[in-house]
């Protein structure tokens, strides 16, 4: 992506947690890309002992990169692009699996965690808005 000034990072990573939830719809409808961080077995999954495993997704690689070097996970993963419509399929078989999904956490692992089928309900409504 590239465009997005460090300044304008920082900015963004401060914002609450409903703030980067709606940034991240709309970049995520923008460029048709979410991301995720990946290694040889799968997607990062943050456990949580109250609610389960839990996938972090982000709207950009940078804020991607900037939780990896957080959560301490420079060796084990990699920063994943994931196409929209793939994100779309896969949000089913998360909820089939009773996984939820962490949307834009920051370097404080504070997110809004919702079930996936919400996440694409939302993207879903976003779409048919702009196709108007």
């Amino acid at each position: 992506m590239g465009h997005i000034s460090t300044a304008d990072i920082e900015r963004i990573s401060r914002r609450p947690g409903e703030k980067r939830y709606n940034y991240f719809l709309k970049t995520v409808v923008d460029t048709e890309e979410v991301y995720g961080l990946c290694d040889a077995d799968g997607w990062a999954l943050l456990s949580d002992d109250s609610i389960g495993d839990v996938i972090p997704l982000f709207p950009d690689p940078v804020f991607a990169e900037r939780f990896r070097v957080a959560a301490g996970w420079e060796k084990e993963y990699n920063t994943e692009a994931l196409d929209l419509n793939e994100l779309m399929l896969w949000l089913d078989d998360m909820q089939h699996d009773g996984l939820l999904v962490a949307v834009f956490p920051n370097e404080s692992f504070e997110s809004v965690v919702l079930e996936p089928v919400r996440l694409k309900t939302e993207l879903l409504s976003i779409f048919e808005q702009e196709a108007e």
